[in-house]
């Protein structure tokens, strides 16, 4: 799958409401009677972030190889690979902020 953060436009710190939001922009500038196989990816996007469980998922296990001009800019910008912080994971893979 393409960068679903890309596809919706959004920041990667964005949280359930804004991901919602781009997503219904989104399929209003393209209908899927416009475009079906650009509103099934923006589907796809949409279903790989809609919540912040999903979203921690897809940071820690999307295994997609990255393509050597990704790689060089990463190398190039000094940028380090980076990990949810614990209490983030916790309540993500507890189901919420009260455990449940």
């Amino acid at each position: 799958m393409s960068n679903p953060y890309y596809l919706l436009g959004i920041d990667r710190n964005a949280d359930d409401a804004a991901v919602r939001a781009a997503y219904l922009r989104a399929v209003q500038l393209c209908p899927p009677d416009r475009d079906a196989e650009r509103f099934a990816a923006l589907r796809r996007a949409f279903d790989a972030l809609a919540t912040e469980r999903l979203r921690v998922a897809n940071a820690l296990f999307d295994h997609q190889p990255p393509t050597p001009a990704a790689m060089a800019h990463l190398l190039e910008s000094g940028c380090t690979p980076r990990r949810p912080d614990t209490a983030t994971l916790l309540r993500v893979l507890k189901g919420g902020p009260d455990g449940r």
